[in-house]
C-alpha cells in the first residue's frame, strides 16, 4: 500500500475522533492500515492425475498424512455467507475458524496477537479474496458429527471472530462433512520463493492438489505467475479447474451427498 495513503487515512481517522479519545482513534487507525498490509498467499492446482510426476519434479519430500472434516450445512450455508470451519487430524491436530468475506467486509485480529490468528489475500486463479482465520489444537480423538458439538469447541477468540461476520449459523442443520484425506510434503528451497507448500486432498470420488507460495503484500501477481511457470517448467499441467480447493471440494461433496 502506498504510504501517503496509509499517512492520509490515518490523519482523517484523528480528525474524527475528539482529543480525550486520541487514544482510540490511534488504535483503531493503526488496526486500519494493519488490515490492509496482509500477506499473500498464491495458490495453484495442479492436474491430479500428476500427483506422483509432481512429487518427483518438485523432488517433494517428508510425506505427511491425516484427515480433513469441514461443518456445514446440507446447502453450503457457511461457504455461501465465506465462513469455513476446518478440523484436521494427523499431521497436524487443529480446528480452524476461517473468514473469506463475500462483501469486502475486514476484521480485526479478536485475540490482540495472543492466539494464532492470521491475514492473508488468497490469490487463486479464480481471483483474490482476503482471509481471516484462528487455529486453535484439537486433541481429542473423536470428531464430532454434529454443528451443535463443534461451536462449543470454538476459542474465545474464534467466537468473537465469527462474531464479527455478523452470519447467523442454524447449529443444528451443520454438521461434518465426508472424511476428506489429506498429503503434504515438503519442498525444498526453490528460487525466487521463500516457501513452498504441496498439498493433495482425496475424497470419494475426487481429489485436488494445490501447490501454494506465501509473499508479501504487493508481490501476490509475481508469485502466481511465478508458480504457473515452476510448473510449466517441469513438464506438469495446470488442472482446468483453479480456485480455493476448500471452495471446490465442499461444492463437491456436497453434489455427491445429493445425488
Amino acid at each position: 500500500m502506498d504510504p501517503w495513503s496509509g499517512l492520509s487515512r490515518f490523519l482523517e481517522c484523528r480528525k474524527s475522533y475528539p482529543a480525550i479519545w486520541m487514544i482510540v482513534g490511534v488504535l483503531l487507525c493503526a488496526s486500519l492500515y494493519a488490515q490492509e498490509s496482509c500477506d499473500v498467499e498464491a495458490k495453484v492446482l495442479i492436474s491430479a492425475e500428476q500427483t506422483q510426476a509432481a512429487v518427483a519434479a518438485l523432488n517433494a519430500s517428508k510425506e505427511v498424512a491425516g484427515h480433513v472434516y469441514f461443518y456445514d450445512t446440507d446447502k453450503l450455508d457457511l461457504l455461501s455467507h465465506g465462513v469455513i470451519i476446518r478440523l484436521r487430524q494427523g499431521g497436524d491436530n487443529d480446528l480452524t475458524l476461517k473468514l473469506r468475506p463475500t462483501t469486502g467486509q475486514r476484521f480485526a485480529d479478536p485475540a490482540a496477537g495472543r492466539e494464532n490468528y492470521k491475514c492473508e489475500v488468497d490469490l487463486t486463479g479464480a481471483g483474490d479474496i482476503n482471509s481471516y482465520s484462528i487455529k486453535s489444537e484439537f486433541s481429542a480423538q473423536r470428531v464430532p458429527p454434529a454443528g451443535s458439538e463443534i461451536v462449543k469447541l470454538l476459542s474465545v477468540a474464534q467466537t468473537k471472530l465469527l462474531e464479527q461476520s455478523q452470519v447467523t449459523i442454524d447449529w443444528a442443520r451443520v454438521k461434518r462433512s465426508s472424511d476428506v484425506r489429506y498429503t503434504a510434503w515438503q519442498i525444498k528451497s526453490q528460487p525466487g520463493f521463500k516457501k513452498l507448500t504441496f498439498e493433495l486432498w482425496e475424497w470419494s470420488g475426487g481429489r485436488v492438489l494445490e501447490l501454494s507460495a506465501k509473499t508479501g503484500a504487493g508481490d501476490g501477481p509475481a508469485t502466481y505467475a511465478a508458480l504457473e511457470q515452476l510448473i510449466k517448467d517441469r513438464g506438469l499441467s495446470l488442472s482446468s479447474v483453479q480456485g480455493p480447493k476448500t471452495g471446490i471440494v465442499l461444492k463437491r461433496l456436497a453434489e455427491a451427498a445429493a445425488h
